[in-house]
């Protein structure tokens, strides 16, 4: 009875370990892939800007108009037209990301989005970021901008919430050049 017992108990514990061990064999050039199904991964790159079933990317969205400038506050905003590539309606919940000097890499502040936007499959929207400068940055752009009335920036290491997919893009991915206003002059 014990024989058998041991028995049933070693095909109960290979009909659970065996095909467990298959599929690892199966994918173990590419074991993210037993976990994250190659369409997921094909997405997340075509949110990037990659090539994806859709044939769409996340396109950088264009500055539009002049950005604007409250000294008092040390903070200013900017305005972008961004398309909706996507085949779906999206809503711009977040977006968060540090500003830099293009030219030094100096760490200027950090740069919101004012108030979540939503915009239909094809269509184009406006974005409106504001930024807030740092005592340092305030410093920055008097002893290495003092003349220029406008001062390439770029918007790094964005955070986006689109319709509650949350996109992290690092140094890199999907870097926004901005044109900000020199506090210096104002």
């Amino acid at each position: 009875m014990d024989k058998v017992k041991l028995l049933l108990t070693l095909v109960s514990i290979a009909i659970v370990i065996v095909p467990l061990l298959g599929v690892m064999l199966a994918y173990q050039d590419n074991l993210v892939e037993l976990f994250v199904p190659p369409e997921m991964a094909e997405m997340a790159s075509s949110l990037i800007g990659g090539e994806g079933a859709e044939g769409s990317g996340l396109e950088p969205p264009t500055m539009v108009g002049e950005p604007e400038y409250d000294p008092a506050t040390r903070t200013f905003s900017i305005s972008f037209e961004f398309k909706n590539s996507f085949p779906l309606d999206i809503t711009i919940k977040s977006l968060t990301g540090n500003i830099e000097c293009e030219e030094h890499r100096f760490h200027l502040g950090v740069a919101s989005l004012s108030e979540p936007v939503s915009i239909d499959a094809g269509e184009t929207g406006t974005l409106t970021v504001l930024g807030t400068w740092t005592e340092e940055a305030i410093t920055h752009f008097r002893s290495a901008h003092g003349d220029e009335g406008l001062v390439d920036a770029v918007l790094v290491d964005l955070v986006l919430d689109i319709s509650g997919l949350q996109l992290e893009l690092g140094q890199g991915q999907l870097e926004q050049h901005i044109q900000v206003p020199n506090p210096a002059l104002m």
